[in-house]
């Protein structure tokens, strides 16, 4: 019987339920009176807003939601 001189490598596609993280839910995108909200997708709280959807976009992407404390 051989024995492998190296141990068995893992792909790096390869999914690993329970240890890979779950992308956090994109935020929800309101056009409210000629500006845009951004609010969690999970429980409603409003992130940021702006005056473009491209800058409500890019201000909720770094934004974290303090309720439920995903990444929106």
């Amino acid at each position: 019987m051989a024995i492998p001189k190296s141990p068995t490598t893992v792909s790096p596609g390869l999914h690993r339920p329970g240890l890979d993280p779950t992308p956090p839910p994109a935020p929800a995108l309101h056009l409210l009176a000629d500006l845009w909200v951004a609010s969690c997708s999970t429980c409603g709280y409003q992130l940021c807003s702006a005056r473009s959807q491209e800058r409500v976009e890019q201000r909720a992407s770094r934004r974290r939601c303090p309720v439920c404390h995903l990444e929106a």
